[in-house]
């Protein structure tokens, strides 16, 4: 039996690696799914937050409601970022044929 040992650095570094070798118009698509997938994420965890019951316990809740807006948009960023649910990767690998692969 074989034994694999995973080191998420090296995940990282293979990445580096594979965005050198991309031409300019690859990177472009890379970067266009991996935001598109933090604006699918901040959606989702706006409606996540919308199923949450609201009080008027501490009145008026703008600043609050501004806030977690700003906090789930950097969430999402941060998620897709770090590999999310992997929409970005499947976007980029569907539409990878479509872009010149030197520029």
């Amino acid at each position: 039996m074989k034994v694999v040992s995973w080191n998420p650095a090296d995940s990282l570094t293979q990445r580096a690696a594979r965005a050198e070798r991309q031409s300019s118009s690859q990177q472009a698509l890379r970067r266009a799914a991996q935001e598109f997938e933090a604006l699918f994420l901040q959606q989702m965890l706006t409606a996540m937050r919308g199923t949450v019951a609201e009080s008027d316990l501490l009145g008026d809740r703008g600043a609050e409601k501004t806030f977690e807006y700003m906090l789930d948009e950097e969430r999402s960023k941060d998620m897709a970022k770090a590999g999310g649910i992997g929409l970005g990767e499947v976007l980029y690998r569907q539409m990878l044929p479509f872009v010149p692969a030197d520029d």
